[in-house]
């Protein structure tokens, strides 16, 4: 594989299986192009930075009904999240013209609008 994250990924999963099925790992840990043996390899190391998410899912509704959702990311703000849900296309097809009484807005999760 030419990609280095699904070659990380084989060579992990060659390690996991050598518990269990140590001939077929040996057989991927070879066709990986390693010469020692898988044992020597030692367990994989996690990236905790890897871990976290950057994004959240903010739904936007429109008289309480679910129409639209927006991943955006967790620091923004009321004022942003507002903005982009009301730029949303589906929202403008949603309000279909009909003006906006009130735009309650619970930053990263919720815009609920209200017509």
């Amino acid at each position: 594989a030419t990609d280095p994250a699904v070659r990380e990924a084989a060579e992990a999963i060659a390690i996991l299986l050598s518990l269990y099925a140590p001939y077929v790992a040996e057989d991927m840990w070879h066709n990986l192009g390693h010469d020692e043996p898988v044992l020597t390899a030692g367990w994989p190391e996690i990236d905790a930075s890897l871990l976290v998410d950057d994004t959240v899912v903010a739904v936007v509704q429109v008289k309480g009904k679910v129409k639209d959702r927006l991943d955006v990311a967790k620091d923004i703000s009321e004022a942003d999240l507002e903005r982009l849900a009301l730029e949303s296309e589906a929202i403008q097809r949603a309000l279909n013209g009909a003006e906006i009484r009130k735009v309650i807005v619970r930053a990263p999760k919720l815009v609920n609008i209200v017509i």
